[in-house]
């Protein structure tokens, strides 16, 4: 009776880790919310980043969508980076306190939000990637779902993509992001 338990259990725990498996491999691009997701009409995920939102062109910040938030989101938040390698980070956008009313954002947005620095040149704007050395270059676009806005111990002007990600790490409900590539 004892092995029969044992047996049992085990087929359990074998079905229920197959299907956790299945689960995470099956999973959008979305954390906590399999149906948050973001998305943009100017390019698909896992594709090629348009030439136009690059300094090798007009360099306005691309169009952004969402849909399904989770529920109790108050706010939005948005980053967009790239890792060229060990130990570094070029961020081109940090926007937050995006109104939980607005699903999504224009091309060369203003108006929406409160941009924080971008690594590039340190203003408070989308700056384009400028992707240098051969090969495709991979940049990645994050929008947040928040519980609530968050709140900063240091002015607008010194918001950093890190310090935004600390003050929303107890806050977000969930994520999505939008991985593409440019090469120039």
């Amino acid at each position: 009776m004892a092995i029969n338990r044992l047996f049992t259990v085990l087929i359990l725990f074998v079905c229920l880790l197959s299907a956790s498996c299945k689960k995470e491999t099956s999973s959008s691009n979305s954390t906590a919310s399999s149906n948050f997701v973001a998305s943009s009409s100017a390019f698909v995920n896992n594709g090629k980043y348009p030439k136009k939102y690059t300094c090798d062109s007009l360099g306005v910040s691309p169009p952004l969508s969402w849909t399904g938030a989770p529920s109790g989101t108050n706010s939005y938040a948005i980053t967009m980076h790239h890792i060229p390698g060990p130990g570094d980070k070029h961020v081109y956008m940090v926007l937050y306190n995006i109104p939980s009313s607005v699903t999504s954002i224009s091309e060369a947005v203003s108006g929406v939000g409160l941009f924080g620095i971008n690594t590039v040149n340190g203003n408070t704007s989308y700056t384009p990637p400028c992707s240098q050395g051969p090969g495709d270059k991979l940049y990645i676009i994050t929008v947040y779902a928040l519980s609530s806005a968050p709140v900063f111990t240091v002015p607008q002007s010194q918001v950093t993509m890190d310090i935004l990600l600390s003050a929303i790490s107890g806050k977000t409900l969930g994520s999505s992001i939008i991985n593409v590539t440019y090469s120039r």
